[in-house]
């Protein structure tokens, strides 16, 4: 038991964004398939339907709402309770660095999740309309969401880390040399 509670006390930072990026996810999730599905019933755009230029409308707005909910979940619980250093800065200094790295990851999630439900679709053409828990559910786009959410999450993590939420160098930090040892 203590092994595991040294690893946990050792990896805390990155074990707490994975949980906290599981859960973006599922927010980002929740709401992109929330406008998605509906969407898709009220324009008359069937199931298996992933391309033309009413899905591709659709599909932008949702990945666009999607992305507001899960970027202010995200700062929010990453600033709080991910990243010890990120407590130091002003947020509102911080939410825009944030903002501008998750919309990197915007453009990356829109482009492997379309593509990647684009190709899906022509290679396993089966998936695109299977029927589960009483509907029909198109495989190849949750296949393709998934494989962006792997990608999104790892190069989120490394840009909140390392631009967002860094410790940032005091003066005397910057200005602080070991004094050398006259010879």
């Amino acid at each position: 038991m203590s092994r595991i509670r040294d690893f946990a006390r050792e990896h805390r930072e990155v074990l707490l964004y994975l949980l906290f990026g599981v859960l973006t996810t599922l927010v980002g999730w929740a709401v992109y398939f929330a406008v998605l599905i509906p969407g898709k019933a009220i324009l008359g755009i069937p199931v298996g339907e992933t391309s033309g230029g009413k899905y591709l409308a659709l599909y932008t707005a949702a990945q666009i709402i999607q992305w507001v909910a899960a970027v202010l979940f995200a700062f929010f619980t990453n600033r709080k309770w991910v990243f010890e250093d990120g407590k130091e800065g002003k947020p509102l200094r911080q939410l825009p660095v944030f903002a501008a790295g998750r919309l990197f990851t915007l453009g990356l999630d829109y482009l492997i999740t379309y593509f990647g439900a684009v190709a899906l679709s022509r290679l396993f053409p089966a998936l695109n309309a299977v029927l589960f828990f009483g509907r029909e559910w198109n495989l190849n786009e949750i296949a393709a969401k998934v494989i962006a959410a792997v990608a999104v999450i790892v190069t989120n993590f490394f840009i909140s880390k390392f631009l967002v939420f860094r410790k940032r160098k005091t003066e005397t930090e910057e200005t602080d040399y070991p004094e050398s040892e006259p010879s």
